[in-house]
């Protein structure tokens, strides 16, 4: 068992989500429980490692560069000699995660959970972190237009600080019938 801290990298106060996940499991998975936890919607392109390297889905990058992430295990690219990899989402706004592995914790059994995280993951196509930051100022003027836009935009959902872990744990609980609605296009 593997405890992961993955943390959007650029964003002060950090954004980060602590994970217990197999180090059985591969690339594709991790991606999938990456978006759960942190609240992305699976919408844009991703890769994990560096774009000249770059291990993701070679169906979305239709390239023949590209390493299958579904052939990749976590145990094989992220051990306690070599503890960071990176995780990009969204070549446009380019969100990059740091994915640090903490701990191997062998006696451990459990399938996936989020076990610490802190901040609402930033809007998807807010415009990247500068983008981000505007909406945090919007969001600190109530009553103006661009306020009720921005409140309207966001579904209501305005509290930045609010993260609800037993949500999260609930989603990653139906992580495999979301991946094969993915996989079918549902």
């Amino acid at each position: 068992m593997y405890q992961l801290k993955i943390t959007i990298n650029g964003i002060t106060p950090p954004i980060w989500r602590r994970l217990l996940v197999s180090e059985k499991i591969t690339l594709y998975k991790l991606h999938h429980i990456i978006q759960e936890t942190f609240g992305w919607t699976n919408s844009h392109l991703y890769f994990f490692g560096d774009i000249d390297s770059k291990i993701g889905d070679p169906g979305l990058w239709d390239d023949k560069e590209t390493t299958p992430d579904n052939l990749v295990k976590i145990r094989d690219v992220l051990v306690p000699e070599n503890p960071i990899l990176i995780y990009t989402y969204d070549m446009g706004e380019d969100w990059v995660h740091t994915i640090e592995l903490e701990q191997v914790l062998p006696m451990m059994k459990t399938q996936r959970k989020c076990i610490g995280g802190e901040r609402r993951c930033p809007p998807e196509d807010c415009g990247g972190i500068r983008g981000y930051y505007q909406v945090l100022e919007t969001l600190k003027n109530p009553g103006t237009d661009e306020y009720r836009e921005m409140v309207t935009w966001l579904d209501g959902k305005i509290d930045p600080e609010f993260i609800d872990i037993r949500m999260i744990n609930a989603h990653l609980g139906l992580l495999s019938e979301y991946i094969r609605e993915y996989e079918e296009g549902e």
